[in-house]
């Protein structure tokens, strides 16, 4: 099977009869923005109108992951789910953060309590699968990274009362846990490779 991360081999010679699409140049999840792309140009016959060109669409998400290296399906690609976000700020410190953090990452927020007596509650789920904005460069005077993420109205008051009372963990979700069986079946109406552009006969 022909893989998108072997895209450099497709890459169309001058005179050839090319097309340019959208490439990630980093791992994407599902509910991202399709950002941090690369314009390539590759033979028309191998992609045909299977996967995304310039006319990238207004605020729209990815339904799946895409992978560093691979080629932007059109089908990844749908509209966000209306839902009332407010970004909050969670302070976190290094160690208790994905020591890769980018804007676009999913993150489950996790909080445990403490008192005044050093005793630990147990860990509590605060809010799952928030989307990463943007992360701070570098840690502030506490040594904390500021992380924004998007969060529920709703459940903006659990957040805050979380980061100012114990310790915050942000558990990253891995890349590939996405809508995988859209994934395949966009692919498989596609007749594309669900790894690739095409499969070897």
């Amino acid at each position: 099977m022909v893989g998108a991360m072997v895209i450099g081999a497709l890459v169309m010679r001058a005179g050839g009869d090319t097309v340019t699409v959208l490439r990630a140049t980093r791992d994407l999840p599902a509910g991202a923005a399709p950002a941090d792309l690369d314009r390539v140009q590759v033979e028309r016959g191998l992609v045909g109108e299977a996967y995304l060109g310039m006319d990238l669409p207004a605020d729209a998400v990815l339904r799946w992951p895409v992978h560093a290296g691979e080629l932007v399906p059109r089908g990844a690609l749908g509209a966000p789910v209306a839902r009332e976000v407010r970004q909050v700020t969670v302070p976190v410190e290094p160690l208790h953060a994905p020591s890769v953090l980018n804007a676009g990452d999913r993150v489950d927020v996790w909080a445990t309590a403490g008192n005044s007596a050093g005793d630990r509650a147990a860990p509590q789920l605060v809010l799952a699968a928030a989307v990463v904005r943007t992360v701070a460069a570098d840690p502030g005077v506490g040594g904390e990274l500021g992380v924004v993420i998007d969060v529920p109205v709703e459940s903006v008051a659990d957040v805050v009362a979380a980061t100012r009372g114990g310790v915050v963990d942000l558990v990253a979700i891995p890349v590939d846990a996405g809508r995988i069986d859209d994934r395949a079946a966009s692919v498989a109406a596609s007749g594309i490779g669900a790894s690739g552009i095409g499969a070897d006969s």
